[in-house]
């Protein structure tokens, strides 16, 4: 009775002890989940608890990728620096076999699925799966013992302890999508604010791939324009300093960003060769407009670009692919009307939001011609010198004037003015700005006279002619030169009032007349007949605006 009883409480007393070594390794386990955040630290941490607990002289703990679906090694504890062969248990295969697995199983030195023969006699792995729920694997720990063999007791306390490794485990992910997002976000607001500063087009451009590439750890990153002229991918900034480099490298760039475009999908290439090991790129398109590709070459590690990097990748592009167009657009814009308007239209222009002034479009508009009379006489009789310096402050006087009053410099033909009113800025009163501004010119190039009469430039006075109507107006041209223009009856209407107009005179067509009637005091020219025009017309020759 006595020896039964002794039993009993033995058992008691062992199953106490057993449980309170579950409770101390499970207290420790949620510790270190609970005060040890950053995911490889806390895998590591773990492990280097589960050997010290179960005196091991490997451990090893790996998880599935989720990226990649592969089992990857993530922590390992190494009791015994005198492994010897141990290390040939240190696989991918190993580790999935465990997986497998619904409960810890010991595997011995000759089980087959050790291979066998060549481990040390004595030597047992404890398998456990690392299973969250009922049927989610999440990967395998392996716990190496030499020559001291695992206890039911240690099976037990390894399953339990398992119960709340899964948990530490889904914590560790669930903070590293955390902190990825976090990581994203904060590159986000980042690129606007890279994006929101008043910098150049080009600073914009270089700031962000360098943000890019220390967003993705990169060795280099870029972005190429689309000129859609040329169909042709340019690279506009890199990050790289050896532009020798990215040279003798720009086909392979290139052929993943036209990838890029032609899938209209990121693309993304890992283990390419030695020098461009793995390039990722971003085909930048806004409404069906190809704008280029921003990208990325050469992940720091070995592994290539992730999952998240590409997200990041993503996330910038989608970021920038306005920005980048409205850039461009602005430039262009810049570039087509930026001596053409007054800069304050610029401004307006550029603040409106709005990209499409520069396509064909039917208006009603105003179109106003200056020239010279006697233009060939005056060439004749005045050194050349002296000549292109007058002609030069005449159409200096003249485009001011224009300017001035919200009007657009079309060009210059010899010392000829064209000038638009009501495009690419709509103004309701266009005929009436206009007649302001030939009036004004009048007044301008008398002054302009009265200076050069005095270094011997003979009398040239001018003639203005205005004519009103539908005009087709746009960017017109090829690819290596565009303006911006009308094509239209109006427009060449206007042109033969100007060459019938005298001297000091400003002749507006009879619709232009119609409209500002009113406000004007004109007299009638009767009896004019013009190119294109059946019968003869009726002009006016405005004297002062009332």
């Amino acid at each position: 009775m006595t020896h039964t009883h002794d039993t009993t409480l033995q058992a008691v007393q062992a199953e106490l002890a057993r449980i309170k070594r579950e409770l101390a390794l499970v207290m420790t386990i949620d510790h270190i989940r609970d005060t040890v955040y950053e995911p490889v630290a806390m895998l590591a941490a773990i492990v280097n608890q589960m050997a010290a607990e179960f005196h091991t002289d490997l451990c090893l703990l790996s998880l599935i990728e989720r990226e990649t679906a592969e089992m990857e090694l993530k922590a390992m504890h190494k009791g015994n620096p005198h492994l010897g062969n141990l290390d040939t248990l240190v696989s991918r295969e190993l580790a999935a076999e465990a997986m497998k697995l619904r409960h810890v199983a010991i595997w011995h030195s000759d089980d087959a699925v050790l291979g066998g023969s060549e481990l040390p006699q004595g030597l047992e792995v404890a398998a456990v799966p690392i299973i969250m729920g009922e049927n989610k694997p999440l990967g395998a720990m392996l716990l190496i013992r030499l020559q001291q063999p695992f206890s039911d007791e240690d099976i037990v306390v390894l399953e339990t302890a398992e119960d709340h490794i899964d948990s530490a485990i889904i914590q560790g992910y669930q903070h590293l999508e955390l902190a990825q997002r976090n990581k994203e976000l904060e590159t986000i607001y980042r690129i606007d604010h890279i994006r929101d500063n008043k910098g150049s087009f080009d600073e914009m451009l270089n700031t962000v791939i360098h943000e890019l590439q220390d967003a993705v750890d990169a060795e280099m990153g870029y972005v190429m324009l689309y000129d859609a002229k040329g169909e042709r991918l340019q690279m506009r900034a890199s990050t790289h300093r050896d532009l020798y480099r990215v040279s003798t490298y720009s086909n392979i760039i290139e052929q993943y960003a036209r990838e890029a475009l032609q899938t209209s999908q990121l693309v993304c290439h890992n283990d390419l060769g030695e020098n461009i090991r793995s390039v990722m790129c971003l085909p930048l398109i806004l409404n069906d407009k190809i704008i280029g590709v921003l990208g990325v070459v050469n992940h720091y590690s070995q592994r290539g670009f992730s999952g998240q990097d590409r997200r990041l990748l993503a996330a910038i592009g989608s970021q920038m692919d306005t920005a980048i167009f409205e850039s461009m657009e602005k430039r262009h814009l810049r570039q087509v009307l930026g001596r053409s308007v007054d800069p304050n239209v610029m401004e307006r222009l550029l603040a409106s939001g709005e990209n499409d002034f520069l396509k064909g479009e039917r208006r009603v508009l105003s179109v106003l011609y200056a020239d010279i009379r006697g233009s060939t006489s005056l060439a004749e009789n005045t050194e050349p010198e002296l000549l292109v310096e007058f002609i030069n402050a005449y159409l200096a006087a003249m485009t001011e004037s224009v300017l001035r009053h919200h009007g657009t410099l079309d060009k210059f033909v010899g010392d000829e003015v064209m000038a638009l009113f009501g495009a690419p800025v709509p103004e309701a009163d266009h005929a009436m700005l206009a007649v302001r501004v030939g009036l004004d010119m009048q007044r301008r190039h008398r002054d302009v006279m009265a200076y050069w009469r005095g270094r011997g430039v003979d009398s040239a006075p001018i003639g203005v002619g205005i004519a009103t109507g539908e005009l087709i107006v746009g960017e017109m041209g090829s690819k290596y030169r565009t303006d911006y223009t009308v094509i239209g009856r109006a427009a060449n209407l206007g042109a033969r009032i100007c060459s019938a107009a005298q001297a000091g005179q400003v002749l507006i067509c009879p619709t232009t007349y119609e409209m500002i009637q009113e406000r004007i005091e004109a007299e009638p020219v009767e009896g004019l007949q013009f190119k294109g025009v059946a019968g003869r017309m009726t002009v006016y020759s405005v004297r002062r605006v009332l």
